[in-house]
């Protein structure tokens, strides 16, 4: 017996003197190193000095990177490109089996990025111990910006990863002072067509909407695209996969969609 532990306390100190990165991939490690932290603070920062000569605006919404990150490149390079988009939205799912390695490789992809981005958390952003790299390198997973007088909201929505309850009295008091804005949008991984989120939970959330006067709620998580023009108008932008993201071109009081396929 004594034998057995001396040769395994041997085999644990050669594995640890000869891997520097023993516990890189493990589902468990969320040590975020100090400059990737606060992403979405950095970001609003940035996006202050972004300024318009009228009230018309672009911005771009990207989702459901998981693993294919040749396709999220090519994404980037192409917004890179644009002079007329002044930010861009992520809308979840930035890993697959969040591990802090996707992380760092989504972040250090992003910073190719001329243009300030945020975040709203995905599903699969919640696997291991994604949702703690989450909040340690972006931030809270509700918050609200604003931009040349129009509201954007951030919403977590996820319901069946998470062990929280999707926080509805805090989306509804975010959005009431709507009345304050030109137009309000609100960004949330999962869409209301989904199963991910009860029947109750769809409902709510649209109540939510359009008590509130928000004018496009955004999503991603099908990957599909579906655009629901009303009232309160629904987008649903296709994964990073199929190389394609979504434009959304902001007037005074109005807005239009357009599906990029690259």
């Amino acid at each position: 017996m004594k034998f057995s532990k001396i040769i395994l306390l041997i085999v644990i100190a050669f594995t640890f003197n000869n891997c520097d990165h023993f516990f890189e991939f493990s589902v468990y490690e969320a040590n975020v190193i100090q400059k990737h932290k606060n992403t979405t603070a950095k970001n609003l920062e940035l996006l202050k000095n972004v300024t318009t000569d009228t009230q018309d605006f672009k911005f771009a919404f990207i989702t459901d990177v998981h693993y294919y990150y040749d396709d999220l490149e090519a994404i980037i390079n192409d917004i890179n490109k644009r002079d007329d988009v002044k930010f861009v939205i992520f809308g979840g799912d930035i890993a697959d089996q969040a591990l802090l390695k996707e992380y760092e490789i989504f972040y250090d992809i992003m910073t190719s990025l001329k243009k300030p981005y945020l975040t709203v958390i995905g599903n699969h952003d919640y696997n291991s111990n994604g949702a703690f790299i989450y909040k340690q390198m972006f931030g809270a997973y509700n918050y609200s910006f604003e931009f040349n007088n129009n509201k954007f909201v951030m919403f977590d929505n996820i319901y069946l990863e998470s062990d929280n309850e999707v926080d509805f009295d805090w989306l509804s008091s975010e959005l009431s002072d709507n009345a304050n804005f030109s137009q309000v949008f609100s960004f949330a991984h999962i869409p209301t067509i989904s199963d991910d989120i009860t029947p109750e939970m769809q409902e709510k959330y649209k109540d939510i909407m359009l008590n509130n006067n928000v004018a496009l709620s955004v999503h991603g998580h099908t990957h599909s695209y579906s655009y629901e023009p009303g009232v309160v108008s629904y987008l649903i932008i296709p994964t990073v996969k199929d190389t394609a993201y979504g434009i959304i071109s902001v007037q005074n009081d109005t807005f239009n969609v357009e599906l990029i396929e690259l």
